[in-house]
């Protein structure tokens, strides 16, 4: 059968309620339809998965995704825009109401990924749903990433495995967005960065503040010096990223204190952590950077 007619006979299977394998750009996949709950319990019950335990959702793309995370974070939607298509699995609150109970554990998440593979991103796009991404394997068994890795007894269970090859040979990168900072739950093809903050807070006409947040650690550093804040802040950043042998681009998010407080520290930190958020595009305090405002000032003769 050639490759077309194949992913044309996967794409009638899968609408139908079917169950198919399928090569990814990781690991060999097997799937049906998100919106099937029978088709969804028959994957489970091959496989032996619990019904407590969640599996990833495949999309077709950044759209596809959107309709089913509920209000994703600045950081959801950057991890997307940089490593969709490709291996990153980004775990984040989800709609639930129109996700099946089973597929999330009956959690308020859902992983979901666009993987870099000509197969299934038709099949998606043909069937129009989302397809269950979970590895090709009976539960706990041995990860396939060729067809002979396939298992003999769950290629008899299903209704078509589909002809092709695995353009990787590494699991995915699964990444939890629904906590802050996010936690990367498995290391894979997406070598991601363990989240790194830094939070500025020039707010006192007398104390200055940096801290950073790290490894769920808190490192708060302070100077007393009676200078100006853009003469404190950055020897202050400088001095603690040296301590923990980091530097600035080390860094994946900032957040800045907006007021109330000095009119002068909490401008000029503001624009320091905007520079930094263009410099290293990371957000600021949540939003794009560039756009930290609404400052409280307090008492305007507070410099």
């Amino acid at each position: 059968m050639k490759p077309d007619q194949a992913i044309k006979q996967a794409i009638r299977i899968v609408k139908g309620g079917g169950v198919v394998i399928y090569p990814t750009d990781t690991a060999w996949g097997i799937g049906c339809r998100m919106d099937s709950g029978e088709s969804v319990d028959r994957l489970f019950k091959i496989r032996h998965r619990p019904p407590s335990q969640a599996t990833p959702l495949l999309v077709s793309s950044i759209t596809m995704a959107l309709a089913y995370y509920s209000r994703p974070s600045i950081i959801v939607r950057r991890l997307m825009d940089r490593y969709w298509p490709g291996g990153l699995t980004i775990v984040a609150p989800c709609k639930t109401h129109i996700i099946y109970s089973p597929i999330r554990g009956a959690g308020k998440t859902i992983g979901l990924r666009m993987p870099d593979h000509r197969i299934p991103l038709a099949v998606i796009r043909g069937v129009g749903v989302p397809i269950i991404g979970c590895s090709a394997n009976f539960s706990g068994q041995k990860t396939a990433y060729s067809r002979q890795d396939l298992d003999s007894g769950l290629v008899a269970l299903v209704d078509m495995v589909v002809p092709g090859e695995c353009s990787g040979k590494t699991v995915s990168t699964v990444v939890d967005c629904s906590i802050e900072p996010y936690t990367i739950l498995r290391q894979g093809a997406v070598k991601l960065r363990s989240p790194f903050g830094l939070s500025i807070d020039a707010s006192s006409s007398s104390d200055t503040r940096v801290i950073f947040l790290m490894d769920n650690q808190r490192f708060e550093y302070r100077s007393h010096v009676p200078m100006t804040k853009a003469q404190v802040i950055l020897p202050l950043l400088d001095n603690a990223l040296r301590e923990h042998r980091k530097s600035v681009y080390d860094i994946t998010g900032i957040t800045v204190h907006t007021g109330p407080g000095s009119y002068t520290g909490l401008r000029v930190a503001a624009a320091i952590a905007n520079a930094l958020g263009m410099l290293l595009s990371v957000p600021v305090n949540d939003s794009m950077s560039g756009k930290v405002a609404d400052f409280q000032y307090g008492n305007s003769n507070k410099y």
